[in-house]
């Protein structure tokens, strides 16, 4: 933290789009109710850096290696004291990340879903009998209670979304998992790059260039679009990308008082839930363009020693359709070990061999 005119100014890294902008302020607006609070005479200076992933606008980040391509240049402003922290989507965080760097604090989680926005109503297969979204809609696949899910929110059966597109309908998405996992239900269909922020990918759509795309519904809401969202995809099914959902903060690991203030704003149940699928990937090995997904939540129903319970599904495929899924719980207190245990059951069941096909 830099000392101006008696003032501490925390100066905080972002990138420049909208949605990235939006993340940086709601962490400041945070921080300065805890400054105040705490009586800390102190302000955030929001500082924008272009990343690598920025520069890429026309080719696949997984063709430039995928890994760390929207944070790279924010941690390299870390370590060199050019900024006090980094706002970052988790989801695109690597999971090793330089040794005096930290994600030491993470917002509560916002929606983990996927959704899908349709092009007009003219994306949807007159012959299936449903064309609204009312006779799509259904609550949630199962009775979990996720603290993470605005439960009164309506979600389409998976099944369902994928069974009504039109023959041949093409999907707007630059993720390999999340096409896989529609190729899944329907190999019919045809997909081409979205890239772009989240105002030019919904131009996009609207503009007839895609039948649907699909995309974090996280981002959507925060910008106040949660209108334009035709389905909400069931996590439990169409299980997300690690981290989806939540904004994280990153800095120095030996900077200890500004650790002790940003524990103030810290989810420590999200921490948790984040901390097991980033072990996941981990060990598994691969990185954010890999057709690779994982979700962990707390059930409120369920306790196992005392302790309320975690529970953790992922899964590995490959361009050739291979696909491993498997979920595993255990108390709160083993979440340290939960992800890594996941991964090493799905790697002894022939997981490495289905990933390994994606090299």
């Amino acid at each position: 933290m830099q000392l101006n005119n008696s003032k501490y100014i925390v100066k905080l890294g972002t990138r420049g789009s909208k949605l990235a902008l939006y993340q940086a302020n709601t962490v400041k607006d945070k921080l300065l109710n805890v400054f105040k609070e705490q009586n800390i005479d102190a302000d955030v200076e929001i500082i924008t850096i272009k990343t690598s992933g920025d520069k890429i606008m026309h080719a696949s980040l997984s063709s430039f290696g995928g890994k760390g391509l929207f944070v790279k240049e924010i941690e390299e402003a870390l370590l060199a004291g050019e900024i006090d922290i980094a706002v970052h989507s988790l989801k695109d965080v690597p999971q090793v990340i330089p040794d005096e760097l930290t994600i030491g604090c993470v917002l509560k989680r916002d929606d983990p879903r996927d959704c899908i926005i349709l092009k007009n109503e003219s994306a949807i297969d007159q012959f299936s009998g449903k064309t609204t979204r009312v006779n799509l809609n259904s609550e949630l696949a199962n009775n979990h209670i996720n603290n993470n899910i605005d439960t009164k929110k309506k979600v389409a059966s998976f099944v369902d979304v994928v069974g009504l597109l039109k023959p041949h309908s093409i999907i707007g998405t630059s993720s390999l998992r999340r096409r896989i996992l529609m190729q899944r239900l329907r190999d019919d269909l045809i997909f081409e790059p979205l890239r772009g922020n989240i105002d030019t990918r919904i131009q996009k759509v609207k503009n007839g260039f895609f039948d649907a795309i699909i995309l974090s519904s996280s981002g959507l809401i925060r910008l106040g679009l949660e209108h334009l969202i035709d389905f909400y995809l069931d996590p439990f099914v169409f299980i997300p990308q690690c981290g989806q959902g939540v904004i994280a903060i990153e800095f120095a690991k030996e900077n200890q008082g500004l650790d002790a203030i940003l524990q103030f704003i810290n989810d420590e149940n999200t921490f948790v839930s984040t901390y097991a699928e980033r072990q996941f990937i981990k060990i598994l090995d691969c990185g954010c363009a890999s057709p690779v997904g994982v979700y962990s939540y707390f059930d409120a129903d369920s306790s196992l020693n005392n302790e309320i319970e975690i529970n953790i599904k992922g899964f590995v495929s490959n361009i050739d359709g291979q696909y491993l899924e498997e979920q595993i719980k255990g108390s709160k207190s083993e979440y340290k070990e939960l992800g890594k245990k996941l991964a090493q059951i799905i790697i002894e069941k022939g997981g490495a061999e289905i990933l390994s096909k994606n090299k």
